[in-house]
């Protein structure tokens, strides 16, 4: 990898160098020991760090990222930091705080705590919940305001129906046959 610093200000192809950035412009892939977006689009990263701000990434992987105003497809990192204003559609990480901003799926192996926030699924060993909303939430403790809207005797009941239908439709389509 290089050791120079790239800067660009006009749409770039794909960029190696130490450290890169990017700024009211895009790019297709970016490889570095750092980056910094502003402003600007890129179809994939891998670097050490990232921050993005006020762009858009389709595909991240990096130790440590920080994420501001952006909308990233799929990231993947030790430690993350999302928000405000945020929207990735997948975060896979050991460390997630994710601050006012939206996910449809987050999965920390460590800890994921969000802050004013929303998510459609959130698997951890530790979720911290501050004023957001999951839908659901999968982990060993699970702390903060939390109301279970499904309870286990509801899921037990909601299991057993749609068992029951799926085994309707299935023998259903074989007698049809």
């Amino acid at each position: 990898m290089a050791t120079s610093e790239t800067s660009f200000d006009s749409a770039a192809g794909d960029v190696q160098a130490a450290a890169v950035t990017i700024s009211m412009s895009g790019a297709r892939d970016v490889k570095a020991d750092s980056v910094t977006i502003k402003q600007a689009a890129v179809r994939s990263i891998e670097a050490q760090e990232v921050v993005v701000k006020q762009g858009g990434v389709g595909r991240l992987a990096a130790d440590k990222v920080e994420v501001a105003g952006s909308a990233v497809g799929m990231l993947r990192a030790d430690e993350v930091r999302v928000g405000p204003s945020c929207n990735v559609a997948l975060t896979v990480a050991d460390r997630v705080a994710l601050e006012q901003s939206a996910a449809p799926a987050v999965i920390a192996r460590h800890e994921a705590h969000l802050d004013q926030s929303a998510v459609a699924a959130v698997v951890s060993n530790r979720i911290t919940l501050n004023h957001s909303l999951a839908l659901l939430a999968v982990a060993e403790t699970v702390e903060g305001n939390v109301r279970a809207q499904v309870t286990p005797s509801v899921a037990a009941i909601f299991g057993a129906a749609f068992g029951a239908v799926l085994g309707a439709v299935v023998l259903v389509g074989r007698r049809r046959r």
